[in-house]
């Protein structure tokens, strides 16, 4: 009657990076600026040192947000 921990099933109820990176876009106000949004999204997720792929893939969808609105190619901090 103890707890059980199993990594799989864990791992598999997470979100899609995907997913959480079209959530938080939706949550975003109007008027915002989303390039300066995603570029901060972006940098508090360059400090994940896991080895879950999910988070540095969520970082590369903001990145990629914040060169396409800012006209260049963000700074991968």
């Amino acid at each position: 009657m103890g707890l059980t921990w199993n990594r799989p099933t864990i791992a598999s109820a997470m979100p899609e990076p995907e997913q959480v990176f079209l959530a938080w876009l939706v949550a975003q106000p109007e008027g915002g600026n989303l390039h300066e949004a995603a570029s901060r999204q972006a940098t508090r997720l360059a400090e994940y040192g896991g080895r879950h792929p999910g988070p540095r893939r969520l970082r590369q969808l903001f990145l990629d947000l914040a060169a396409e609105l800012g006209g260049g190619r963000a700074m991968p901090s």
